[in-house]
């Protein structure tokens, strides 16, 4: 499940709009919607103008009693007119398919199938989606299967759409689920937006995948390739400090507490106050800060686990490198651990934990090639990249103690190699 946002203050607004719901017993004021009998999510965004603001805005996932446009929710993220046609259009030849097979004629199956994916993907066409950058359909999202069925029109994706269409900052979101308990789902608990739909259109809304987000900080999973931070020239403006900026505008100007290199994928954190920045950039400093990484070696490492402390320093004369220097560098220490040993491609590859105790530029990849003698998977500086390969190091694990509540968090990002 996504925490994409605080939900402390949507919830008790949201919380307040079900009570007037069930005191009239409609979803609508005009009494149109009858609530009786039905199971529905409610969800409530809250953001602020930039006029500094706050609006409050509700919606419903799906549709409701057949209705996708209702007085006082958002609309759906796409033409209902043309949704309608599409589904008259196809209707009918679905059913008379279906008909006919269940009169015997199995071999009609696969030309149901079909026509039913026609359509589902001619729908799917008639969706489009907000962002901070513009707006954005299925087809860009590149995704490598056809989404689930219905995914689109969960209340989240429609509030932050909404929120981004609007020119908004996203400041609170929760989703409430009203109706009968099942397994999925007990009447009135709040659920934070789903892993199956929500997350495949979140992270295109946002254009960077925030898992997690509250009042004070933002946690994203970095893309390998994508810079951290801004580079020098107009070209390398684009990174993940200026995407949650652009989503979160009140952040600071510099939203960045550390970084990870471009071609490193994993997590980060960002503030979205100076206190936070200030609260968190001092634990990194103190080495409090507790991080992993996954990484593929090219190579057998025969031991379980070590400990590497090898000084290093830039190396002036062929910039960015770093090299060990025993006399100048400055410390570096990493402790590894060997999970497993594979064969990808022919090669011996061991894939290993690495736990910094330092932070210093390339420190992993110095250490696996200087220290181990096996140069990280896909390391164009340290080692060799085939076409199409990326720097196998990802930043799987992030801990820190909270600047608001005091208590260590702390957030996981699954390997994705």
């Amino acid at each position: 499940m996504l925490n994409i946002l605080s939900e402390k203050k949507a919830e008790s607004a949201l919380r307040e709009k079900i009570k007037e719901i069930e005191k009239r017993g409609t979803l609508d004021e005009k009494g149109l919607h009858s609530i009786e009998g039905r199971s529905f999510m409610l969800g409530c965004l809250i953001a602020g103008t930039p006029e500094g603001q706050e609006t409050v805005s509700y919606a419903f996932s799906g549709s409701f009693d057949g209705s996708y446009i209702i007085k006082g929710y958002v609309p759906p993220c796409f033409s209902v007119s043309s949704f309608e046609k599409i589904v008259e259009e196809y209707d009918s030849r679905i059913h008379c398919y279906s008909d006919r097979i269940e009169m015997g004629e199995k071999d009609l199956e696969p030309i149901r199938r079909s026509l039913s994916a026609e359509c589902l993907e001619k729908i799917f066409e008639n969706y489009s989606f907000h962002t901070p950058y513009g707006k954005i359909g299925f087809r860009d999202m590149n995704l490598k299967a056809a989404p689930p069925s219905g995914t689109g029109d969960c209340a989240a994706v429609k509030l932050l759409s909404w929120c981004f269409r609007k020119g908004w900052e996203p400041l609170s979101l929760c989703e409430i689920y009203y109706g009968h308990d099942s397994t999925l789902r007990q009447h009135l608990h709040s659920y934070p937006p789903c892993d199956e739909k929500c997350a495949l259109i979140l992270r295109h809304i946002f254009t960077i995948d925030i898992i997690y987000s509250d009042d004070d900080i933002v946690i994203v999973n970095k893309d390998e390739g994508m810079l951290s931070v801004p580079g020098k020239g107009e070209d390398k403006a684009d990174c993940v400090s200026s995407r949650v900026k652009k989503i979160f505008p009140s952040a600071p100007l510099l939203p960045s507490i550390h970084r990870l290199d471009m071609d490193t994928s994993g997590l980060l954190v960002l503030a979205k106050n100076e206190k936070a920045k200030s609260f968190i950039s001092r634990q990194f400093e103190g080495r409090t800060v507790s991080k992993t990484y996954i990484a593929l070696l090219d190579g057998l490492v025969k031991e379980e686990r070590g400990l590497i402390d090898l000084p290093l320093r830039l190396d002036t004369d062929n910039r960015p490198y770093q090299i060990v220097d025993m006399q100048s560098g400055k410390k570096a220490v990493t402790e590894f651990e060997r999970l497993s040993v594979e064969i990808i491609d022919g090669r011996i590859v061991t894939r290993v934990r690495f736990t910094p105790h330092t932070g210093r530029t390339h420190q992993l990849r110095v250490h696996s090639a200087s220290g181990l003698k096996c140069p990280i998977l896909g390391d164009r500086l340290y080692g060799t990249r085939k076409e199409g390969e990326r720097l196998a190091l990802h930043a799987e694990t992030l801990s820190f103690i909270h600047p608001s509540t005091g208590e260590r968090v702390s957030f996981s990002s699954p390997s994705p190699f």
